[in-house]
């Protein structure tokens, strides 16, 4: 069974999707009130003298709205019951019935005015507020839709967000190798090569094309460039044989590609491992699921038994994220990458003796504990593994090297687990990796929430400060795609030339001596002071960053920096 004529395997029933799609809207709809009644609507209305008496309204406000653009209206009642007790119960029949925002305001506005109670706090905010708009409810309601506006918050749809970043991207890829690009080489050409480090590259990458069918609203690609009428792959692999022990196919999700995993498995004989990351979405059904484990065993057993000895380390993408239950065109409740899919992949892959499976995670609070495995998509997988007569035993983890502060609890940091493995019991000796790692906020995640996705802070204002960790670096290992283009790990936007064009002497010795390479491995603090003589926006950038290595990739996205960034430091090292 071909994976393009495999038939869908039958999901799991609405009421059981219920189960876990309507507990992480909850969360979320938690972690965004507590977010902004703890200081942050405060932070946004600034140096309003009303802006304490304007924080609790605003905040809820703000709410009423992101209750409309990321719950489904079928279910906004059942994701707010749980709430809907207590002295705030009025608020949650607000947010869910009011009819627009001037309803709801309004709403507000008249349960305090007849509330019996005269101690809460946000009465007294009220009463000050209307005070200043002369007891009139209407006036302060149109002062308060004023602020809303001015605030410019929640006024696109995720769509067009999705769709104005999904542009942005485009216009970085398509300034790919033009003209300011092009300059930039050049000043790279025209210096001194580097001497040759012994020995071979740890990694290397290829990219057969950058795709993905999902639209998870973590990912950090939106717009794929387009690869048809491709080259030939073959003197791609062949160079990136002679030049890695170890070779990383990725490009978002590569099921459609995979004939090129496979002939690379059966022609690059120095290679011992061969990984590959894929979304998941190609285990539709066990018998599908095993003919693929069973093609990459093949093409291993047909390689010669004089060339080095290979294993294939199998890759697979299986967070909050991927498997999200979201609400279909349809209405009906469905799983981005269904659990039982991971399922079919754990279940088989221990029995090919050289396929090793690891699944690919993203940090949430979840990491902060053993809830890692006891909640969230860990559970349902050990549940769907449970049906299936499965027993899953943890076998070890691995924490974090620095604390880190948790979403779900701001101010408070803690030690993550970052690595993990586990077995199950039918097969004891054959372990499965779990990697835990956090998310840089460009591509969609740029949208996520706060209470999302864990920041490596720590870190960043050790980088900051001068004392980056040893042994932590900017990857800039590069990627060879098969349309000729050659990037850097940590950065595809950075491009060191057209290998088919260029030839593979010229873009090896950029690689070498391109000092902003170079300075974006070792995290060089001149970047920020070149960044911002062109820029006036680098405060933010930091402030907004999850990391260092985020940083660094928002500060050479575009073309006309990255000239100036190489100008500067060519200068630099020529004085």
């Amino acid at each position: 069974m071909s994976l393009q004529t495999a038939q869908l395997a039958v999901g799991q029933s609405q009421a059981e999707l219920k189960r876990h799609y309507l507990p992480a809207l909850r969360l979320r709809f938690k972690s965004e009130v507590n977010r902004l009644t703890s200081g942050d609507m405060l932070r946004l209305l600034g140096i309003r003298p009303d802006a304490d008496d304007l924080a609790f309204l605003m905040s809820y406000l703000y709410i009423y709205h992101w209750l409309r653009q990321q719950v489904a209206t079928p279910f906004r009642s059942e994701v707010l019951a749980s709430f809907s007790k207590g002295s705030r119960g009025f608020l949650i029949r607000l947010l869910d019935e009011a009819e627009d925002a001037d309803d709801f305001i309004q709403g507000y506005i008249a349960h305090w005015l007849n509330a019996d109670d005269e101690g809460p706090v946000q009465r007294q905010q009220l009463q000050r507020l209307l005070s200043d708009c002369h007891n009139d409810p209407q006036t302060l309601t149109r002062r308060v839709l004023a602020i809303w506006d001015e605030l410019g918050l929640l006024q696109k749809t995720p769509a067009k967000a999705y769709s104005e970043l999904g542009h942005r991207e485009r216009d970085r890829y398509r300034e790919m190798l033009g003209a300011a690009d092009q300059q930039r080489l050049a000043l790279v050409d025209a210096l001194p090569d580097q001497p040759v480090k012994p020995g071979r590259f740890t990694k290397l990458g290829l990219i057969p094309a950058m795709g993905c069918p999902q639209t998870c609203r973590h990912c950090m690609f939106i717009w794929r460039p387009p690869s048809k009428d491709q080259p030939d792959a073959g003197p791609v692999m062949e160079l990136v044989d002679s030049l890695t022990d170890s070779v990383l196919f990725t490009g978002g999700d590569l099921t459609r590609h995979m004939d090129h995993f496979y002939r690379a498995i059966r022609e690059m004989s120095h290679i011992c491992t061969f990984a590959i990351l894929l979304n998941g979405d190609f285990a539709v059904d066990k018998k599908t699921t095993n003919e693929v484990l069973r093609r990459m065993t093949e093409a291993l057993e047909k390689r010669p038994k004089k060339w080095t000895r290979a294993s294939i380390l199998l890759q697979i993408s299986f967070d909050e994220f991927h498997q999200e239950v979201v609400v279909g065109k349809d209405g009906r409740l469905k799983e981005r990458i269904p659990v039982c899919r991971i399922a079919n992949i754990v279940e088989a892959a221990p029995r090919y003796s050289r396929i090793q499976l690891g699944l690919l995670h993203k940090q949430t609070h979840l990491n902060f504990s053993m809830d890692l495995f006891k909640r969230g998509v860990f559970n349902r997988l050990a549940e769907e593994l449970g049906r299936r007569k499965h027993q899953l035993q943890i076998l070890s983890t691995t924490p974090a090297p620095r604390q880190k502060v948790n979403p779900m609890s701001p101010g408070q940091r803690g030690q993550l687990v970052k690595d993990a493995s586990f077995v199950l019991s039918r097969y004891p000796d054959r372990p499965i990796l779990l990697t835990s790692s956090t998310i840089d906020a460009y591509g969609r995640a740029e949208t996520l929430e706060a209470g999302e996705l864990v920041k490596d802070q720590g870190l960043l204002q050790e980088v900051l400060a001068g004392r980056v960790p040893e042994g932590e670096v900017f990857d800039i290992d590069m990627m060879f795609w098969f349309s000729g283009w050659v990037t850097l790990f940590s950065a595809v936007h950075i491009c060191l030339g057209n290998l088919h064009q260029d030839g593979a002497e010229t873009i090896l010795a950029r690689q070498r001596k391109d000092p902003l390479t170079q300075a974006l491995y070792r995290f060089d603090l001149r970047l920020l002071e070149i960044y911002r003589e062109v820029r006036d926006d680098l405060d933010a950038i930091i402030a907004n960053s999850t990391g260092p290595h985020h940083l660094f990739h928002v500060i050479t996205e575009s073309a006309d920096v990255r000239l100036h960034m190489t100008r500067r430091l060519v200068g630099t090292a020529a004085g």
